[in-house]
């Protein structure tokens, strides 16, 4: 048998069974009631465009009870979810006795001394990790079911344009074929 092909017909197992067990969890890409909003912010259908480096204030409206609680708290975990530079927690207070939460974000920059540039886009969730904001309100500016898709921020710089990840390259070497298979 080629070690190859068993190398990988096992990551494809394992990849399978990994999969099995994530659909099989509650709330997996699930979007919760809570509609991320961002005042004066333009957008995708389901992110909002926000600058790195700057302070982005936003909203999760809607929060329901069943979600967070009766009574509502006054603070929840606000998780900026990314695959491309780990995900970051802040704070969301609750505004009056609203359903609604504000938090402030600040996308990493270098031009304020982070190791990098915020990239591409990320997700927003609230409560757990597993809890994706939705994009109610980006559609028709109406919190009315009318879709539910995640929402999250597109990183853009000081001209609007959207900032893509750059990826370093795997240097050639006799592992490279390896790590080609855990891509």
């Amino acid at each position: 048998m080629n070690s190859r092909y068993s190398i990988r017909s096992i990551h494809i197992a394992l990849l399978a069974a990994g999969a099995l067990v994530w659909a099989s969890t509650s709330g997996a890409w699930a979007a919760g009631a809570g509609s991320l909003y961002v005042a004066g912010a333009t957008s995708t259908p389901t992110h909002w465009n926000i600058q790195i480096g700057v302070p982005t204030n936003a909203e999760i409206r809607g929060v329901p009870t069943s979600e967070a609680g009766d009574p509502l708290p006054a603070t929840i975990d606000v998780i900026v979810k990314s695959s491309s530079f780990g995900n970051t927690t802040v704070t969301g207070t609750r505004i009056g006795l609203t359903s609604d939460y504000s938090f402030t974000y600040t996308p990493p920059a270098i031009a304020n001394g982070d190791e990098f540039d915020a990239c591409n886009t990320v997700i927003v969730a609230y409560i757990t990790n597993g809890n994706n904001s939705n994009n109610d309100l980006i559609d028709d500016g109406l919190q009315n079911s009318s879709t539910d898709s995640s929402a999250g921020f597109r990183f853009i710089d000081a001209n609007n344009d959207p900032i893509p990840c750059q990826f370093v390259g795997v240097e050639s070497t006799p592992w490279t074929g390896f790590k080609s298979l855990y891509r």
